[in-house]
């Protein structure tokens, strides 16, 4: 079976041999279970509410739990796992008594090849109900959308000038649930919508009119019903007019995904639990081991464990009908903060997963907060209860790992924060990662030498797109590492052996006169490159910098220099210094990643620069957080009045784009801004000899 995931069931007995030959039975036929056993009716409860098993099987004679006692606590779980009666005799009288009183069968530990056939039988069939009821449960959450959507004669389009409603067809209308479209012309757009998204959804309406909107992208919002329901929605904007003065058109995105085939489609059910969307288990798993066999291109891979705290306390405040659509509610948190390529799981019980690939773990360990601080602070209605709670998030970075060490070192970091109180995020601090290091360390410095003796390093560059301005030709030097098989080394293996060995100084040298080179065969606008702590600290870099740029027939303005916010609050004195020397030689400077430490408005004050760029960290989930909306602007509104240009690091999507367009960001850069091909495209590249 490989690396499978084992299949949660319960035992109720008081014997421990009795999980052991159940576990054993099923590993013999391929099926790796996890069996639980409990012997008391509140512990039985708890581990329905945790662990959610898809099987239960009672050993009639060694447990204190009556079957009909068992048999009416299952009854109330949807699906409902199935119930056998584990006993030493088996026939036809014992059979038909045992599914009277709600068993599905009875079988015997003696007739091993029986015992394995039925649990087979019943696992399957717990599955295909389940795969049905998510069936059912989709029909009926979508009846009413789908009646109002296939009643309309046309898509649902409406038109607004200067934040009013102008225009809206019955089609709109009907969408919204209001029974006549004229009722919508006058009033505000905005008030149709949650308020977390009007902030993104007047920045976008602005970018539109000023014809920096692409059509092909579609802004993510949820709208208000007549009946204050909520219904998310995919909007189009396209600019028009409307009696001569400039007006947008928005229109709902239409779901073009062909229908799958019937097999497909009961397939992905069987895959997907109904309640909240996600993967089970087993596919979960699946799919983390394809992720990891195709390590990101940039960034990282991370996978968060999430468990919601003390959850069957709170059952006590919803009932235990109300814990599966509690769940559900937390799924949807989770979802809409997730980005398009997470992979989302339920991975049993109240436990969800998430593989995350992000820049930086400072961008994962951000988004897990994002996440917690949404559930910690929403109250959650069920019908006419309603409760709140908190959840615990263990992060692991899958640098090594496989599928199976990734989630136990997940977990682990999950149950090491419950241990201290919940609600917090944890990041596993794995004790053999020094030791990898000092063993790979060796191997990269030889590797890193070899490179830059036979020049295989290349310059890859992200290009930096202007908001608030038309700009060209501006790009972010990235350095890439060729190895001797010809194969591209990703920064994030060798940068930080590089780090540690003290070689930043010759690959900075080897950058720069890249750079140079670059600049004098291209002739971008302008050209970013980082300095590193070594660089810094190197008293002879400036008088270097003034000879090269001789040798090369450099305009000096063609670069801009930048340094780490972190490097700049650590080496404040040395920093300025450098910024100084360099503006005097022509060179322009930044401060990148700002934005995650203590002091970063003030920071502007105390440094020269031309630009300053604000960390990604705080993109994540910006587009619906007022405190990342009000960081942001802070450092936008600061960095204006000192005359300084901001430029958004690693955005992802419209609505963060939208929402930068308002705080004021004159530039962003990031894979958003690569993919719609902006200004330049990244992968230019350029070599040069080692310098110095």
């Amino acid at each position: 079976m490989g690396n499978s995931v084992g299949i949660p069931l319960a035992v109720l007995s008081r014997s421990d041999e009795h999980a052991t030959a159940i576990n054993s039975a099923l590993r013999d036929v391929g099926h790796p279970v996890h069996c639980a056993r409990v012997n008391e009716h509140d512990a039985f409860e708890a581990l329905l509410a945790e662990r959610a098993p898809e099987l239960v099987l009672l050993f009639a004679a060694d447990s204190d739990l009556p079957l009909d006692l068992v048999a009416t606590t299952l009854a109330g779980r949807k699906p409902q796992p199935p119930l056998l009666l584990v006993s030493s005799r088996v026939d036809e009288p014992a059979i038909a008594a045992a599914m009277e009183a709600g068993a599905r069968d009875v079988v015997s530990l003696t007739h091993r090849n029986r015992l394995q056939a039925v649990i087979a039988r019943e696992l399957e069939a717990y599955r295909l109900q389940r795969a049905l009821d998510g069936v059912l449960h989709s029909a009926h959450q979508y009846k009413q959308e789908l009646r109002s959507l296939m009643s309309a004669a046309s898509e649902a389009i409406v038109e607004v000038q200067e934040g009013i409603v102008t225009v809206a067809n019955p089609a709109w209308a009907t969408l919204l649930g209001w029974d006549d479209a004229e009722m919508l012309v006058g009033q505000p757009f905005m008030d149709l919508f949650r308020e977390a998204d009007q902030a993104a959804l007047k920045g976008a309406l602005v970018a539109c009119l000023r014809g920096r909107w692409q059509e092909s992208d579609t802004l993510p919002v949820v709208a208000y019903r007549s009946n204050e329901a909520e219904l998310p929605l995919q909007l189009v904007l396209r600019p028009t007019t409307s009696d001569g003065e400039p007006a947008v058109r928005i229109t709902v995105a239409a779901a073009e995904e062909p229908a799958a085939p019937p097999a497909e489609a009961l397939m992905s059910a069987v895959a997907t639990d109904p309640a909240t969307g996600f993967l089970y288990r087993q596919p979960f798993f699946d799919s983390l081991v394809a992720a990891l066999a195709r390590p990101p291109a940039e960034g990282l891979q991370a996978l968060a464990f999430i468990r919601p705290d003390h959850f069957s306390k709170v059952q006590g405040d919803v009932g235990m009908l109300g814990t599966e659509d509690l769940l559900a509610r937390i799924a949807t948190v989770i979802r809409e903060l997730a980005h398009p390529g997470d992979v989302c799981g339920r991975f049993g019980g109240t436990l969800f997963t998430v593989l995350l690939e992000r820049g930086t773990l400072q961008d994962v360990r951000a988004w897990a907060e994002q996440v917690r601080r949404a559930v910690a602070e929403r109250v959650f209605e069920l019908e006419a209860r309603s409760t709140s709670l908190t959840c615990t998030i263990g992060i692991s970075e899958a640098r090594g790992h496989s599928a199976v060490e990734l989630i136990d070192d997940a977990a682990q970091a999950c149950t090491a924060g419950r241990d201290q109180g919940g609600n917090r995020v944890i990041v596993s601090d794995s004790t053999s990662v020094t030791e990898r290091l000092r063993q790979t360390d060796g191997f990269w410095v030889a590797r890193i030498r070899s490179a830059l003796m036979q020049n295989r390093l290349r310059l890859v560059h992200q290009p930096v797109v202007g908001l608030q301005e038309e700009v060209q030709g501006v790009v972010d030097t990235r350095v890439r590492l060729i190895d001797e098989q010809g194969e591209i080394v990703r920064p994030s293996e060798f940068m930080p052996p590089a780090e540690r060995a003290h070689l930043m100084k010759n690959i900075d040298r080897w950058v720069i006169g890249a750079s140079f080179a670059f600049c004098a065969a291209r002739q971008p606008g302008l050209v970013f490159v980082r300095l590193s702590r070594d660089s810094v600290l190197d008293e002879t870099l400036p008088d270097w910098l003034r000879a090269r740029a001789v040798s090369t027939k450099l305009r000096a303005g063609q670069v801009c220099f930048q340094v780490s916010e972190e490097l700049a609050l650590q080496q404040l004195k040395q920093v300025k210094a450098l910024a100084a020397l360099l503006q005097s030689a022509g060179f322009l400077f930044a401060v990148d990643h700002l934005g995650t430490g203590r002091d970063s408005v003030q920071l502007l004050d105390h440094i020269p620069m031309q630009f300053v760029k604000v960390d990604g960290s705080l993109m994540q989930g910006l587009a619906r957080d007022k405190e990342l909306q009000r960081r942001v602007g802070d450092i936008a509104s600061r960095a204006a009045a000192l005359g300084v240009k901001t430029i958004a690091e690693r955005v992802e999507n419209a609505s963060t784009m939208a929402m930068l367009w308002q705080l004021g960001v004159a530039f962003v850069q990031g894979n958003f801004t690569q993919t719609h091909g902006v200004v330049l495209a990244a992968g230019d590249e350029a070599g040069a000899q080692v310098a110095g």
